[in-house]
């Protein structure tokens, strides 16, 4: 019965403050990549020791971010949604750690920057930054469709 149904989040204020963490947190980790995206992309190789420390800060808050998504949205639907949400937070689990891998490969790979590899460091950045923005604005229209489908197919009142 639909009046027995709960929200697998909680109230719909819950739900949407999950959905505005989310975007908040890609939006900021966007914003980071973008600004460094461009000093790399206009050759900005004097950059060098911002671009390094930048790196670091956007590592730091992606590691931030995932433990968010998969504390909060992603392990709660796998324990307790629908068998179909279940499927799709257990893939969503997978490419972000997949992606996750991408990045760390990355940061371990430029994590000592010298101005003698900036040709291929400027290659695999933009390369590897326009993947990962891609990827998340991917993710989040998922995690949205999922916070979305929580509320239709949230299971019985416990």
């Amino acid at each position: 019965m639909i009046a027995d149904a709960v929200s697998l989040f909680g109230p719909a204020a819950a739900r949407d403050a999950l959905g505005r963490e989310a975007e908040t947190q890609v939006a900021r980790a966007a914003i980071m990549m973008r600004r460094a995206r461009m000093l790399v992309a206009a050759d900005r190789q004097e950059c060098l020791a911002l671009l390094a420390a930048r790196q670091l800060a956007l590592a730091v808050h992606l590691q931030r971010y995932q433990r968010f998504k998969h504390g909060r949205i992603f392990d709660p639907v796998v324990q307790h949604g629908s068998p179909a949400a279940v499927i799709v937070a257990r893939i969503m689990k997978v490419d972000c750690m997949q992606m996750g891998e991408v990045f760390g490969a990355y940061h371990a790979r430029w994590l000592r920057l010298c101005a003698a590899e900036w040709p291929g460091y400027r290659r695999d950045m933009i390369a590897t930054v326009d993947m990962l923005l891609m990827h998340l604005d991917a993710e989040l229209r998922a995690i949205r469709q999922l916070l979305l489908i929580s509320d239709l197919y949230g299971g019985p009142a416990r």
